[in-house]
């Protein structure tokens, strides 16, 4: 299929403008909306040919994969509405924009495909337990053939869109299309068997797999579309991006606490930044600013980043904080710790604060025990410890 991409990027060319600038909210719609009419047209007339072939042959194996290329067709007019809604701007009642109707998209798509599946095994079923005799003809086989090489070009072209806007909509309908090829080689392999030893229930048999096969796709979408709409964890890939933009600004030493709202389309981002306290409030807001800036321009949305005064550690506080490092190496439930603090209470008192992150194992329910057991270890190994502030990164930060 390799030998397709040029051909495909052609055909991008042809009906994407700037089809490069793959970031912009605008291209990337061009793109969903490019995928969505392709399948539309191209799932539209196969399955008006395999509807008719499926009628003439009497075959309820090819009827179920017409069936199945109407749920297609649904897909297809679903992903279509979807980046057409997703294009609105943002108004009072919707102030984040449209943007996650892009993954409303696939959990429509798995009702189109639990339907389809719970009719189809019916059909099947009854054709099994009372078989007859397919209509059979040589013709027959090479035109759902030809059939299985345009669903398989169509899904390469479908898949390259998808990723190069890295759309989960656009990718499960590509998905989609490639497992629709497969499904038409087990037809086509069960009307051979069939003719060939009188096997008439392999006919009913097929029929009963791909309905089963479509309600296993049905329950696998949908799943994989309520993940984003209930608040899906950032990619590692793109939290290290994040953090290496804000870290590329001058004056940021570090970068903790990233937190990402996915809008489909665009992302809200929040983070905070650890700059040197010598820098003063006005240079400081000035790093914020540019910051904001550059992850704006890469992401879109809004960004807000909140600056963390870095103090110069005397001998004694950096002493101080080697002890507690050996406390924090000894438990294994901790993977790092930033915004270290000592605060004098007084001469012979001090109090020690930190954020702590925790492994990704450990539950939130785990989290206040974990720093009262990090405390009881850090008064018993430092002296002067009047007590600790230890507050630990909830998982959906960064």
């Amino acid at each position: 299929m390799r030998a397709l991409k040029p051909l495909n990027l052609r055909l991008i060319r042809l009906f994407i403008e700037d089809h490069a600038r793959t970031d912009n909210k605008s291209v990337r719609i061009r793109y969903g909306l490019l995928a969505g009419w392709a399948s539309v047209s191209a799932t539209l007339l196969l399955f008006v040919v395999k509807m008719y072939l499926g009628l003439k042959a009497h075959s309820v194996s090819v009827v179920a994969n017409a069936f199945h290329l109407l749920s297609h067709l649904a897909n297809s007019v679903v992903l279509i509405l979807s980046f057409h809604i997703s294009a609105r701007p943002a108004t009072s009642r919707n102030p984040f924009g449209h943007g996650r109707m892009e993954h409303v998209a696939p959990l429509i798509m798995s009702i189109f495909l639990f339907v389809s599946g719970i009719q189809l095994a019916e059909a099947s079923l009854h054709r099994t337990l009372d078989p007859h005799e397919v209509h059979y003809w040589p013709a027959l086989i090479w035109i759902l053939f030809a059939t299985v090489l345009i669903k398989q070009y169509l899904s390469q072209f479908v898949l390259d869109l998808g990723n190069r806007v890295n759309s989960h909509a656009i990718l499960a309908n590509a998905h989609h299309q490639r497992i629709e090829a497969v499904m038409s080689l087990g037809v086509i392999g069960g009307l051979v068997a069939g003719h060939y030893f009188h096997l008439s229930q392999v006919d009913g048999a097929l029929g009963i797999m791909v309905s089963l096969w479509l309600l296993y796709l049905g329950f696998r979408h949908g799943r994989e579309a309520l993940v984003p709409l209930l608040g899906q964890a950032p990619s590692r890939d793109m939290i290290g991006r994040i953090r290496k933009t804000a870290r590329s600004v001058n004056g940021v030493v570090g970068v903790h606490e990233i937190i990402v709202h996915d809008y489909g389309s665009n992302h809200h981002i929040s983070m905070h930044l650890e700059v040197p306290e010598r820098l003063g409030p006005a240079e400081m807001h000035e790093t914020a600013e540019r910051c904001e800036a550059l992850l704006r321009k890469e992401y879109g949305g809004a960004v807000v980043c909140h600056t963390d005064p870095l103090l110069e550690k005397t001998p004694e506080i950096q002493a101080v904080e080697d002890r507690f490092r050996e406390q924090v190496t000894a438990m294994p439930e901790i993977v790092s710790y930033h915004d270290f603090r000592v605060v004098a209470h007084s001469e012979r008192r001090i109090i020690i604060i930190a954020d702590l992150n925790a492994a990704e194992i450990i539950s939130e329910e785990e989290f206040e025990r974990l720093a009262a057991e990090l405390e009881q270890r850090v008064i018993r190994s430092i002296p002067d410890v009047a007590y600790c502030s230890f507050y630990v990164t909830p998982k959906y930060a960064y």
